[in-house]
């Protein structure tokens, strides 16, 4: 009885700390009148493009902006272009969803 008590703590530990293991999503987006054509965002080596513009912030995955998802939690450096203007920084990835308009 105490072997199966023992395992069954183990085994319920195991998936606990599975749960914990968090990925994250962003969404890069642009405002309606910006002005900005399609624009190519590369973040950790992948590209996803913006191609519609937003009047207000939009959700998490909408279409039309560049969408990375199953991000492990970090921090990710990016860069955009629509081959006029140019944009740099970090995103930190902490579970969950983050939006982030480029202007």
């Amino acid at each position: 009885m105490k072997k199966v008590l023992q395992f069954s703590l183990v085994a319920l530990l195991a998936i606990g700390l599975q749960s914990c293991s968090k990925s994250g999503e962003v969404t890069f987006w642009q405002a309606q009148g910006s002005g900005y054509g399609i624009t190519v965002v590369e973040l950790d080596g992948v590209t996803s493009n913006i191609t519609s513009e937003y009047s207000a912030a939009p959700d998490c995955g909408s279409s039309g902006c560049a969408v990375f998802s199953n991000l492990d939690n970090g921090s990710y450096s990016y860069t955009a272009s629509d081959g006029f203007a140019y944009w740099s920084g970090t995103v930190d990835i902490d579970g969950g969803c983050l939006t982030m308009e480029l202007y």
